[in-house]
């Protein structure tokens, strides 16, 4: 079925109809509303909606099956839209390559990084973060006098705090000083202007006019963001130039060290890969604190789930996972507020779309919010309800959309989901949430541009559970990895604790060799003056 054979057809009526879709097009990007518009039209007039003049939405998981899953001798590669993904910038790096054969190499070069290898060494900086936040949280609740945290405020400080550590081993702060850095301030404040570029590339007379709709204000800002950056990215060089055994550190190590990118690449890479990565998380737990507070029930069951496991000490990456409802709350905040809800534009090639024939060239995409709140694919969409995940059978559709699929799927999906879940479950471990106040429609006030430009959400919150001083929290600061952290324990002098040891025993249990081997070292050296007893109570 061909749905715009009229394409080839345009008349004086068509040209005038196309500019004001055009139009209006660009007033649904710049409302801020477009998820929520599309998934409207799609309830209106089908699966099917055309969007543009030549553009086709759909809101089916076929669709989205069809145009972003992995090529094959059945079905053609749907390219990036180069009209969509363009920044203003000459510098193409991970979201915004175009090229398949240049994208591929740069996700191969980032790839070790977000092994499962490297997540269990870089475990221990999420904790750091994490625990801070939760003492940070306490301080701020007291402070607020009952008129609660912004929760979509703090959540950012976490969210790019973890991030930036992981990417170029320097955070930005936030969560240490309790407010926002600028750089995290930049970002979400010019949210709204993310599409510009894109939108000028459709609309000549805009391209002709947008330089004249940025304020000088708004220019300063974009250097000052991009020097932070580049000064940083400065550092982290002469870091490893210094010392080259930084080249495993973090993320940027490897990417310094292949000498593939020029300067301007390396700038460009370091923005995306903590944009990326902190935008995710960070509107996630926001979104999940939300869903939370707004049904007491769901949230009495996951801490009781959470609180069930153990002491705080023990809410590690390995033993988060096997948590069924806490994954479950992850998955339906997903669907239900999913990181990135419009569509990932792609070229098609001359293919079917869930059934349709869509002619070479045409654009096409399924957004995510109109998919995870569409009535034929889920039974009561706009209902969270983290237990239809739980039902043998009772939900066929993919898992994490919301990290779409394919060649250009996430890279960070590991990463990203092991820093939800110790997030998560150590602040509903700790605390009881409820909203401090009215939060009126807050999905409904929340706008979408390039990324979530969320609205306050204000949430109270009482201490429940008293974490115990875990090792993550008084060595994070200074110790760099699991080895570290033991040695600067025993130089204390002190016999720690069985509750704060174990964490760190499952650390070395799932770390690489030397680390197991240093450990088992230690101990056989009597250094800890264990008895064979604890020694079991601490293993099991």
């Amino acid at each position: 079925m061909d749905l715009i054979k009229e394409m080839s057809m345009m008349s004086t009526t068509a040209l005038l109809a196309s500019l004001s879709i055009t139009v209006w097009f660009a007033w649904v990007w710049l409302s801020g509303r477009y998820p929520t518009i599309i998934q409207n039209l799609h309830q209106k007039y089908g699966k099917v909606v055309r969007i543009a003049p030549n553009e086709l939405s759909f809101n089916t998981i076929q669709a989205h099956r069809d145009i972003y899953s992995t090529p094959s001798h059945k079905r053609k590669l749907f390219i990036k839209d180069p009209t969509f993904y363009y920044n203003g910038d000459s510098v193409r790096v991970l979201f915004y390559e175009l090229d398949p054969t240049e994208h591929a190499w740069q996700r191969r070069l980032l790839a070790a990084g977000f092994s499962a290898k490297a997540m269990r060494n870089q475990e221990y900086l999420v904790h750091r973060y994490v625990d801070l936040f939760v003492q940070k949280m306490r301080k701020l609740s007291a402070a607020s006098h009952g008129a609660g945290v912004n929760i979509a405020e703090v959540m950012l400080w976490l969210g790019f705090d973890i991030m930036a550590e992981i990417t170029f081993s320097e955070s930005f702060g936030a969560v240490e000083s309790g407010k926002p850095h600028f750089w995290i301030s930049l970002l979400r404040d010019g949210a709204h202007a993310a599409m510009l570029p894109a939108l000028a590339q459709r609309m000549p007379l805009l391209r002709a006019v947008l330089p004249y709709l940025i304020s000088r204000s708004a220019i300063e800002n974009r250097v000052k963001h991009y020097a932070y950056t580049e000064e940083t990215v400065r550092k982290r060089v002469r870091l490893q130039d210094e010392d080259p055994s930084k080249e495993t550190a973090d993320l940027f190590g490897p990417v310094i060290a292949s000498g593939k990118l020029d300067w301007a690449s390396l700038v460009s890479l370091a923005q995306a890969m903590v944009i990326a990565g902190a935008d995710t998380v960070s509107h996630t737990l926001t979104g999940a604190t939300y869903f939370l507070c707004a049904a007491p029930t769901v949230l009495k069951a996951l801490q009781d789930e959470v609180r069930g496991l153990g002491t705080y000490d023990e809410l590690t990456g390995d033993r988060l996972a096997s948590l069924r409802y806490l994954n479950a709350v992850i998955e339906e905040t997903l669907r239900m507020f999913p990181p990135i809800a419009f569509g990932l534009p792609r070229v098609s090639p001359g293919d079917c779309v869930d059934g349709h024939f869509v002619p070479a060239g045409v654009t096409v995409s399924a957004p995510h919010w109109a998919i995870n709140h569409n009535g034929t694919e889920w039974e009561d969409p706009w209902t969270f309800r983290p237990e239809r995940w739980l039902v043998e059978g009772g939900v066929s559709q993919p898992r994490s959309l919301a990290f779409s699929t394919g060649p250009r799927a996430c890279l960070g999906i590991g990463q990203a989901w092991l820093e939800i879940r110790i997030a998560l479950a150590k602040i509903v471990y700790t605390y009881d949430m409820e909203f401090a106040r009215d939060h009126g429609d807050w999905l409904g006030d929340t706008k979408m541009y390039m990324m979530w430009k969320e609205a306050p959400l204000m949430v109270r919150s009482a201490v429940q559970q008293v974490p115990t001083t875990s090792l993550y929290e008084t060595y994070g600061t200074t110790a760099r990895s699991p080895e570290t952290k033991l040695k600067s324990y025993l130089a204390e002098g002190e016999v720690p604790q069985l509750s704060a040891l174990r964490p760190l025993v499952l650390d070395f249990w799932n770390a690489p060799c030397s680390s197991a081997a240093l450990y088992f070292t230690l101990l056989f050296e009597n250094k800890f003056k264990f008895n064979d007893h604890k020694v079991d109570q601490v293993l099991q």
